[in-house]
């Protein structure tokens, strides 16, 4: 038992611990134990750290100095690891970037965060050679690993808690990407806080990364390196594969999007496969319908973790465990959990006043990985966080009595039809109970008669028919005439952002091209 003045003292240590100094221990600590591992490739952490310290050393040869912006622009790769771990333990700034983004919009990052570094796959190293004058801050791109493996191991930097370690950027779904930048403090308190709300995590885990190491995963793992498991990851998800790789592999742990998930039940479903090696799915991104979470449960047991949180204020804000996935509450399996307890949470109205406990407002947040702000854009920062540190996430939501938070809907998603709001995710929620149903968005459209009109936009899985009438006829059962959608659209795949989520705007915009939008979004 620590005295007082211990305590004190250790919380002291714990502020100005940097993530270059978690990555340190974690070579040391775990040094002959695997650390990355693909099909031809394998790093112990001591052999990781000292590919760490080259890479170091090859990018100060190149120029970069401490606080200069590395990003990373890879599918999932044994690499990636090696270029992220030599950004944070060398006092650079780490980003990274899904592969599937536009080349306009990678410029656009490039150039806001002026970068230094791009470490590329062949394929985008080609297409950044071809805008190279449209990025006057860019010194090199990097796509050979050999290179860099080859310099003298350099020493670590030396970042304070308080320096910039990596640049978040927003995933677009309201406009162009922008910068959340995160402390080595933030980036320390988002892994406390992880590695208190998961499952214990031992040495011997076996982490498998099939989410892009550019958002969920790649938010996941240091977790899980500092606690000494092994990764094994996939390129790209695919469903099939990735239940082989279970099975072969007896991988302990899967951290997943919503929409790769629905896949992979859809996929056991078919098969018959052996997954008790499973003790852990992390999902964040989105709740997932209390249908399909029931589903899921009935393949793979109870072994999920939803996190919830943001670009501005990483994951975990809140939490909802294992145990409460297994609780005998149904109802909860549609919340986001209980709220981290390194965060603060309130709900507030249009005017910023706190709502009553129960009732609907928007969720703001104030906590120790609260990002330091957007980069290079104070304006901006000024309008996310007040003047006391509450970040204003755009999310609506309601705490229950026994304070766990329900995201009702994101803010500017909102439609508004003959005077009333209407949230889609409630809509989205019925409307996937149709085992036809693989995914669906919901929008508003324009209308003259109701300003907005509500219409879903429907993928039906492989092997099922479904028609525009039974998708109404189900929202007719369970919900209110002004929800119900006044038109049905089927299509083979929806628009998602590089991190897996739904861009609703991106199927809205063919419906409101020179129309006057009644609600922002």
């Amino acid at each position: 038992m620590l005295s007082g003045t211990a305590q004190l003292d250790h919380r002291r240590r714990a502020a100005h611990v940097t993530v270059a100094d978690l990555y340190e221990r974690a070579y040391q600590q775990y040094a002959s134990r695997v650390a990355v591992r693909a099909d031809e490739y394998e790093l112990t952490y001591a052999q990781l750290g000292e590919r760490v310290h080259r890479i170091i050393g090859a990018l100060r040869n190149l120029g970069m100095r401490p606080g200069d912006r590395g990003v990373l622009l890879l599918d999932n790769c044994p690499e990636f690891f090696e270029f992220e771990q030599a950004l944070f333990v060398g006092g650079f700034v780490r980003t990274a970037l899904s592969v599937r983004l536009h080349l306009k919009e990678v410029v656009h990052i490039l150039n806001d965060c002026t970068a230094s570094v791009v470490f590329a796959s062949p394929a985008w190293a080609e297409r950044l050679t071809s805008v190279r004058d449209q990025l006057p801050a860019l010194r090199h791109v990097i796509s050979d690993m050999e290179v860099l493996r080859a310099a003298e191991p350099a020493p670590r930097g030396t970042p304070t808690a308080a320096d910039p370690a990596a640049i978040l950027y927003t995933s677009g779904t309201t406009g162009l990407p922008k910068g959340a930048t995160l402390s080595h403090a933030n980036w320390a308190a988002m892994i406390r806080g992880e590695l208190l709300e998961l499952p214990p995590v031992t040495d011997r885990d076996l982490v498998l990364h099939v989410a892009p190491l550019s958002h969920l995963s790649g938010y996941i793992a240091p977790s899980y390196f500092v606690r000494g498991a092994t990764h094994r990851m996939l390129s790209k998800f695919d469903s099939d594969e990735t239940l082989a790789l279970i099975e072969r592999h007896r991988v302990t742990i899967l951290p997943m999007a919503p929409t790769m998930l629905n896949l992979l039940v859809l996929a056991a479903e078919q098969r018959q496969g052996d997954y008790s090696s499973l003790h852990t799915i992390v999902y964040a991104g989105s709740p997932i319908a209390p249908d399909r979470l029931a589903r899921a449960r009935e393949v793979f047991g109870d072994v999920f973790v939803q996190f919830y949180g943001l670009s501005e204020v990483p994951i975990p804000i809140a939490c909802l465990s294992a145990k409460d996935h297994s609780g005998a509450i149904p109802a909860r399996l549609a919340s986001a959990g209980r709220v981290s307890p390194f965060v603060e949470v309130k709900l507030v109205d249009e005017t910023g006043t706190e709502v009553p406990r129960g009732e609907v407002g928007e969720i703001v947040v104030r906590g120790e990985q609260t990002m330091m702000g957007y980069w290079g854009r104070p304006d901006a920062t000024t309008e996310m966080i007040d003047a006391d540190g509450w970040v204003a996430t755009g999310d609506v939501g309601r705490l229950d009595d026994d304070g766990f938070l329900y995201i009702v809907d994101r803010k500017k998603d909102m439609v508004v039809t003959g005077g009333f709001n209407v949230y889609p995710t409630e809509i989205e929620q019925v409307v996937s109970r149709l085992p036809a149903v693989a995914e669906v968005a919901v929008i508003g459209v324009p209308d003259e008669t109701w300003g907005e009109s509500l219409k879903a936009v429907v993928v039906i899985r492989d092997g099922h028919g479904l028609t525009a009438d039974e998708v109404v006829a189900v929202c007719t059962e369970n919900l209110a005439g002004y929800k119900k959608p006044r038109s049905v659209e089927f299509v083979a795949e929806l628009p998602k952002t590089g991190s897996g989520k739904i861009m609703r705007r991106a199927l809205r915009d063919k419906y409101w091209a020179g129309a006057e939008r009644r609600v922002g979004g």
